[in-house]
């Protein structure tokens, strides 16, 4: 199982020297909007041990994965990564130790104006996008990534202007652990069941938490579309019948998106943004106390975003304070942003629970 016990991310958007020095099974990331929720959880999947310029792309592009029309451009969306300190030397630095091996990600170069040749960059078989013939001037970022994860160390050079595109940037380096991001709007994407369908017992634990939404559901199963032959989601309804998954309210897809997402983190680490998205308050208890147990069964060390007080006491209510002895599987770090940097204050589970109920303690500030 991947499991990460400490994390420390130096440099990244608008956060600086966050320290985390006791992850626990369930981490709790919170506080108000815009205040570097998102960022953390991309910064630990910069962690991945291919370390290589495909990933970078792939995490900076995260929060327009969802848009229709994307005008962000890959430098765009690459530069935005880094903090905001003028111009000069760019930099991004994240670090923290993961089963028991030091592991850090070093992303710095320089941004400057270069003069680019379609002609070079045609003869070098470079994919370009949307780029003038001839000659023409271009921002650019120039520098090396650096990835150490125990005795391993891996180094690439990058090498990005406005021009570039995804197109062509090698994806071959493998991850020695797996990370799973569920996007707030994951459930709108589709195919939100295949994994839950290849474990039989695990399906019919989901279908029970279907039934908090409808005590007629009965099953989860997927079709062949009579146009295309295309595979289609249903759900098997007592008095409905079968009903597309796309005809159900977004609180059901998103439980079958949190659920496939479990099952395909599988012994490794599991990254929830804004879990409370498209689920009622009134559901946040049994749905949150769902996912736990689900990471539970299938070793998943779970981080969770929110800014909803509801959510946080139904992360709360999954451990029996009042009872169980000192152990904590919960760890609860609140973010602040002041001026142009985004700061910290980490707290076990039971220290948030307990001032909770003595004092209505105010977490998420």
């Amino acid at each position: 199982m991947a499991y990460f016990s400490k994390l420390y991310v130096d440099r990244y958007r608008g956060i600086k020297a966050l320290k985390i020095d006791e992850l626990k099974d369930v981490n709790l990331i919170v506080g108000d909007n815009n205040c570097g929720k998102t960022s953390v959880l991309e910064a630990i999947q910069l962690l991945r041990t291919s370390g290589n310029l495909a990933n970078v792309y792939r995490v900076s592009r995260l929060r327009d994965s969802i848009a229709v029309n994307n005008a962000n451009s890959i430098f765009d969306n690459f530069i935005c990564m880094f903090p905001r300190e003028g111009e000069g030397e760019y930099e991004i630095a994240i670090s923290g130790i993961c089963n028991d091996k030091d592991i850090s990600f070093d992303l710095k170069g320089k941004k400057d104006r270069i003069l680019l040749d379609t002609k070079e960059f045609s003869a070098r078989k470079i994919h370009i996008s949307d780029m003038p013939s001839g000659e023409t001037e271009a921002d650019a970022f120039e520098g090396i990534i650096r990835l150490v994860y125990g005795d391993e160390e891996k180094v690439n050079m990058v090498s990005v202007n406005q021009y570039s595109s995804v197109t062509g940037t090698p994806t071959s380096d493998k991850d020695d652990f797996n990370i799973v991001y569920v996007a707030p709007f994951e459930h709108l994407r589709g195919s939100v069941i295949n994994r839950i369908l290849k474990n039989e017992s695990y399906k019919q634990i989901c279908i029970k938490a279907l039934q908090l939404f409808d005590n007629d559901i009965e099953d989860i199963m997927i079709f062949k579309s009579d146009m295309g032959n295309r595979p289609v989601e249903y759900i098997r309804h007592k008095n409905l019948g079968d009903m597309p998954i796309s005809s159900y309210g977004d609180g059901i897809k998103k439980v079958l998106a949190l659920a496939n997402a479990i099952a395909q983190a599988a012994d490794g680490i599991l990254l929830i943004d804004e879990v409370e998205t498209a689920i009622h308050k009134k559901y946040f208890d049994d749905v949150l106390r769902f996912i736990v147990k689900a990471c539970k069964t299938f070793h998943v060390q779970l981080f969770i975003t929110t800014h909803s007080i509801e959510a946080i006491d139904g992360l709360l209510a999954t451990q029996d304070y009042d009872e169980q002895d000192r152990a904590d599987d919960i760890c609860v770090c609140t973010i602040k942003k002041a001026e142009n940097a985004s700061f910290s204050r980490v707290l076990s589970g039971r220290e948030v629970y307990e001032n909770r109920e003595a004092f209505g303690f105010e977490v998420r500030l």
